[in-house]
């Protein structure tokens, strides 16, 4: 069982059993994280707007039909996780797919020649070509820092549920690099350019991606002062495990002295309802630790 489920946390899918791994939403929408910029909100509501219910069912009529052993609600799923690409295409410089479930979806999505080319005028005012899944679990140093700067944004922006790792493939296995983590450490505000944000003239728009830098230091300085904490007091309080940002930059920037194991668990309990299993998800925390 244990291997089976290694397998589906790439998002290949398909399976009965692995369709049983995942639960209904919790929420409607896309679950951005509290904190966001106004402007996250008004971007998620745009998306939304310019994705018609009447379409998407017919999108989803279509793979399901095809399909009769994809559920439904791994299906929900699916179709949240590539809302979820969406929105993050608005805010950064072509961010990886890491779900051939996402890219299927898209794909029949894109079949349908002038609702698609609808969606892209009304959300982005250009046609967002759909891309081609990367394997979600990288091998090569450069796509693992590439995996590593997604889920850092993916992880500050959006809420982290175990179900979301079986599409896009477990968390918190890649560093940033050492570039990234210098940007987000310097004295002086840098544009941090490894991450792959956006760089717009609309004005809007860049301050919510400068808030989201902003927000990437403030946690990145908060995981160094958790290496750098004396005392264990001193370090709870730097803690902050219900975060996926948080654990990913304390997990890059732990040393021989001060090491951080982000598949360990939670360093202290927190009702099941307020701790969301940032260190990969309690769901399917004892299955996916490396072999």
């Amino acid at each position: 069982m244990m291997n089976r489920l290694k397998e589906w946390l790439g998002g290949s899918g398909g399976t009965e059993e692995a369709d049983q791994l995942y639960r209904p939403l919790a929420a409607p929408g896309l679950e951005l994280r509290d904190g966001l910029p106004a402007y996250m909100a008004e971007l998620e509501t745009r998306l939304h707007e310019a994705l018609p219910e009447e379409w998407l069912l017919q999108v989803r009529e279509r793979i399901c039909s095809g399909d009769p052993q994809l559920s439904e609600v791994k299906y929900t799923w699916m179709e949240r996780e590539l809302k979820r690409h969406f929105f993050l295409l608005a805010l950064l410089r072509k961010p990886p797919l890491y779900s051939a479930d996402l890219q299927r979806v898209w794909k029949e999505m894109e079949a349908f020649t002038r609702d698609y080319e609808q969606f892209c005028e009304r959300f982005a005012g250009y046609y967002i070509q759909p891309q081609q899944a990367a394997p979600p679990s990288p091998s090569g140093a450069s796509a693992r820092e590439t995996r590593g700067a997604y889920e850092l944004l993916y992880g500050c922006v959006f809420r982290l549920q175990p179900e979301s790792q079986l599409l896009l493939g477990p968390f918190h296995r890649c560093k940033l690099n050492a570039e990234t983590l210098e940007e987000l450490q310097a004295v002086a505000a840098a544009p941090c350019a490894s991450l792959g944000l956006l760089e717009t003239s609309q004005e809007d728009k860049a301050a919510a991606i400068e808030a989201l830098r902003q927000r990437l230091r403030e946690r990145c300085a908060l995981a160094r002062q958790y290496h750098e904490a004396e005392s264990g007091e001193d370090r709870d309080r730097c803690r902050d495990e219900s975060d996926p940002a948080w654990v990913l930059l304390a997990y890059s920037l732990e040393t021989e002295q001060s090491p951080y194991d982000p598949l360990a668990p939670a360093a202290r309990t927190e009702p099941a309802e307020a701790f969301e299993a940032s260190r990969t998800g309690s769901m399917i925390q004892g299955a996916v630790q490396p072999s």
